[in-house]
């Protein structure tokens, strides 16, 4: 029986009707963006780059004059060269740009994994109404973030396989707090050549990158990772912008040695590269593609915009309905692309009027209930090999 078996002689109107909805939502959304935000598209350091100034080096001097917003610039050079058609326009037409190609993104990538993994069309239209619909996505779109962006590269490999979508899925390599997840899943299973085509890349934008700056290859080769820790772990400011959600980076904040933060991220890497290996026996390959995803937002600090990575496992979830796990996984990738965020500012703020002190509570307790989502399918996949090899 399939999920929404009894939706399929109405697609039309149950697209119809959401589509409406979706229009009705995100006008007010688009309003927001286009006028007052988007301070994470990375349009000012690309700018910076077409005018050959390496904007690494201008960062990591403290200047801040020509940087808008939050746009850090710690990114992998290929984002800077990706990004420059879209310094050919004005800030204010650049927002609209960005949005629009984020929103069609944003749909294109249910729309793909859907029609790979063969779910039914109204299973399609309700997890594209569910995705656009969430307040991850939201408010990725409100800030003009990279992650859907970078999300649809990464899942590439798992909707086709060819020489050239390797070698574009190292794109979601250049957000490297996503993308690292992608390059250790080929180094575990030991795909060199896929490995060597997904490179090519990063390789060139850091080649083109530093021809347009005029700036030593060694030097860029190392910036992105020295403004990232200028922006998030070196400096008094970078303190309070470190996400919270790592359970592991968060318990070295009662310590203090030099370089903790780092040191946490390390190991946690390490932690991450075994679920890695463990992940490598799933046979399916959409839940596969959702534990690597699930990995990365566990072991690795991340914002809430970045928890558009749970698409693939609502997708998976929905596909394998009948199963006691995806009805517990369907439920979780509801509340994290909806609701979690208002749980971690509310419930403390409860709390704390109650005089009981949760500062990062409920950030940890979520980030354990993404690890026994992921235990659960890793789990769940060894019990059924067991048995078929009993047979």
């Amino acid at each position: 029986m399939n999920f929404l078996n009894k939706f399929k002689n109405f697609n039309v109107f149950l697209f119809c009707i959401l589509f409406s909805i979706i229009i009705f939502i995100y006008f007010p959304i688009f309003q927001e963006s286009v006028l007052l935000k988007q301070l994470d598209f990375q349009w000012s350091p690309s700018k910076l780059v077409s005018e050959g100034i390496n904007h690494y080096e201008y960062m990591l001097g403290g200047n801040r004059e020509k940087i808008i917003g939050s746009q850090y610039g710690e990114y992998l050079h290929g984002l800077y060269i990706l990004i420059y058609p879209f310094t050919l326009l004005t800030w204010e037409n650049a927002k609209i740009a960005w949005f629009i190609f984020n929103f069609f993104i944003a749909v294109l990538i249910p729309l793909l994994i859907c029609k790979k993994f063969k779910l039914q069309t109204s299973e399609t239209i309700l997890i594209i109404f569910f995705f656009l619909a969430s307040n991850v996505t939201k408010a990725h779109m409100v800030i003009g973030q990279q992650s859907i962006f970078i999300l649809f590269f990464f899942c590439l490999p798992f909707i086709s396989n060819s020489k050239i979508i390797s070698i574009l899925s190292g794109i979601s390599y250049l957000k490297y707090s996503i993308g690292y997840v992608l390059f250790l899943n080929l180094i575990i299973n030991r795909k060199i050549r896929y490995i060597l085509l997904s490179l090519i890349i990063p390789i060139l934008g850091w080649l083109i990158y530093s021809f347009i700056t005029h700036s030593n290859l060694f030097d860029t080769a190392l910036q992105p990772f020295q403004l990232a820790m200028q922006n998030h772990l070196t400096s008094e400011k970078g303190i309070e912008m470190m996400p919270k959600n790592v359970f592991l980076f968060s318990f070295f904040e009662f310590f203090e040695f030099k370089h903790k933060s780092l040191i946490a991220i390390i190991i946690s890497l390490l932690i991450n590269t075994y679920f890695i290996f463990k992940i490598r026996n799933l046979n399916d390959e959409l839940q596969k593609l959702s534990c690597l995803l699930l990995s990365t937002l566990i072991f690795f600090p991340h914002y809430p915009h970045n928890f558009v990575l749970i698409l693939p496992l609502l997708i998976y979830s929905i596909k394998t309905f009948n199963k006691l796990s995806s009805k517990i996984s369907f439920f979780a990738s509801l509340y994290f692309l909806s609701f979690f965020r208002a749980v971690e500012i509310y419930i403390p703020m409860i709390l704390n009027n109650m005089f009981l002190k949760t500062e990062f509570l409920i950030q940890y307790l979520n980030t354990i209930f993404l690890f026994l989502i992921l235990i659960m399918n890793i789990y769940e996949n060894n019990i059924f090999n067991n048995k078929v090899k009993k047979q």
